[in-house]
Formats: C-alpha cells, sequence, structure tokens
C-alpha cells in the first residue's frame, strides 16, 4: 500500500485542505476499503475501471464509469471494492468550498465531471500516463491556480464556524455557535447548509466522531468506554446513534475491524 498526502500551495489554502494518492496492490484477490464522510467535497481521478462503490443499508452498488467524479448526497457506510489493483488521486477542498465548486449538482450519486471541462481530463491524462511518475501535486497546484478563487462574506463566515468546531472536537452545539458568531440559529444552518452542502448538525457530529476515531485507534490501550466520557457521551445509546450516522456501523463493528489506512493516519 502506497498512500502520500501533500498540503497544497499557500494561496489555495482557503480552497483545498489536501492532496491525496493511494494505491493498493491486491494480489489478484477481491479487496475492499471503507469510505468516511468527512464532509469534503472530493475531485477524485480514478484509474481503475474494475471498481464499485457501496453505500447505504442495505448496500447498494454503482459501478466506476468516470476517470474523473465527486460524490454527492449518498447515505453511508461507504466502500470501495476492487480486484487486481487500486490507484487515484484526490483533490479534497475545505468544506466552506464544497458549494463553490459543485452548487450545480442536482442529483445524489457519483457525478461525473471529465464531460463539463476539458481540465480535469487533460490533468488526468497527463497523470495516469506517466503512472504518477510526475510532480502529481505540482501538477495539482498548477490546474487548481487555473480557476478564479477569492472567498465571499458568507464562505468567510462559514470557515470561522467550522475552524471553531475543529477547535471545540466537535463538543459544541448550534446554540452556542450562534452565541460565539452573534448570528441566529437559523441564519446558521441556512447559510451552513447553503456553503458546504451539509447541515450544521451532522459536521458538528462528524467533527466529534472522526475526532473521537483517531484518538481511539492512537490509544487502543484505552477502552472505548474511556474514549466516549473524554468527548462527552455519557449516554452510551447517544453514542452510537450518533456514530452510525457517521460511518454507518456501530462501534463494535467498526474499531473490531479497523482499517489498515486508518491506523497509518
Amino acid at each position: 500500500m502506497i498512500i502520500q498526502t501533500s498540503h497544497p500551495d499557500k494561496a489555495l489554502a482557503d480552497f483545498v485542505k489536501e492532496y491525496y494518492f493511494i494505491r493498493i496492490n491486491s494480489d489478484n484477490k477481491p479487496r475492499q476499503i471503507p469510505i468516511i464522510d468527512d464532509c469534503h467535497y472530493d475531485l477524485v481521478f480514478f484509474k481503475e475501471a474494475r471498481a464499485s462503490f457501496f453505500y447505504g443499508n442495505p448496500q447498494h452498488k454503482i459501478d466506476f464509469e468516470n476517470k474523473v467524479f465527486t460524490i454527492h448526497d449518498l447515505s453511508p457506510p461507504y466502500k470501495i471494492c476492487f480486484e487486481d489493483s487500486l490507484s487515484f488521486f484526490t483533490i479534497k477542498l475545505q468544506p466552506w468550498a464544497n458549494s463553490y465548486f459543485f452548487s450545480w449538482i442536482g442529483e445524489s450519486g457519483i457525478i461525473g465531471i471529465e464531460n463539463l471541462d476539458s481540465k480535469p481530463l487533460e490533468f488526468y491524462n497527463i497523470a495516469f500516463e506517466k503512472d504518477f511518475s510526475v510532480d502529481i501535486f505540482g501538477l495539482a497546484d498548477r490546474f487548481m491556480l487555473q480557476n478564479r478563487l477569492e472567498l465571499t462574506a458568507s464562505m468567510k463566515l462559514v470557515k470561522s464556524i467550522c475552524e471553531y468546531i475543529h477547535q471545540k472536537k466537535g463538543m459544541v452545539t448550534v446554540q452556542e455557535l450562534s452565541t460565539e458568531f452573534a448570528r441566529s440559529r437559523q441564519y446558521l444552518n441556512r447559510t451552513f447548509k447553503k456553503e458546504v452542502l451539509y447541515s450544521l448538525k451532522f459536521y458538528i457530529t462528524m467533527v466529534r466522531i472522526l475526532d473521537l476515531v483517531k484518538y481511539k485507534s492512537k490509544h487502543s490501550e484505552l477502552a472505548l468506554t474511556e474514549v466516549c466520557y473524554e468527548y462527552g457521551y455519557f449516554d452510551q445509546p447517544h453514542f452510537i446513534n450518533d456514530f452510525k450516522k457517521v460511518c454507518g456501523i456501530t462501534p463494535s463493528k467498526f474499531f473490531a475491524n479497523l482499517p489498515e489506512f486508518l491506523l497509518r493516519h
């Protein structure tokens, strides 16, 4: 398994969180990797044709048919199943930039991008023709810098909200955010959904659960109950319900089969 990540050029930092390259060889055995929705839309450049995306409960299957795509409005749990090998490159957006790039999407599913504009396909062809031997991260910077990028006042507010939620590790309420940012809950909910394409409440839950998951994965000696208390979960059903909203499965199932790629981060 090869996993490489890189931060974008400073000029892109308000719009792009990171670049992510992964290559997995399966030794001709069917394999699968779980995906957790972190509310950052991804622009994905995908090599394999013999791979499928599974989502929802019960699981639904979509075969990958696009070289360049994003995933919109599907329910967890998610996983990619493949044979032979898996190689893809991802441009992960900042959450407050989701709508800036993808507000035009009207349907749920795997949304193909390559036919909308020639630039993503040109990037794809250069990267895969050279089998990623080029400076893929520098190439991605140049690709993204072709866009006219400027934060609106609304995006700046949502950026501050997202940063505050992360600072609090998701242990914050909409009412507390309303007080902190001197805006009504209705205004914050509406503005956040418009820019991020996710509800504010779900984003708070996601940050809390993913921070908990990362903490638990790095502290395997701690009991899950201890970690729950650390993150303000004193009611087990509440914790399990929040966990399933984000990860799609129960915490006991998830931590019993902690994904290898998660252990490496």
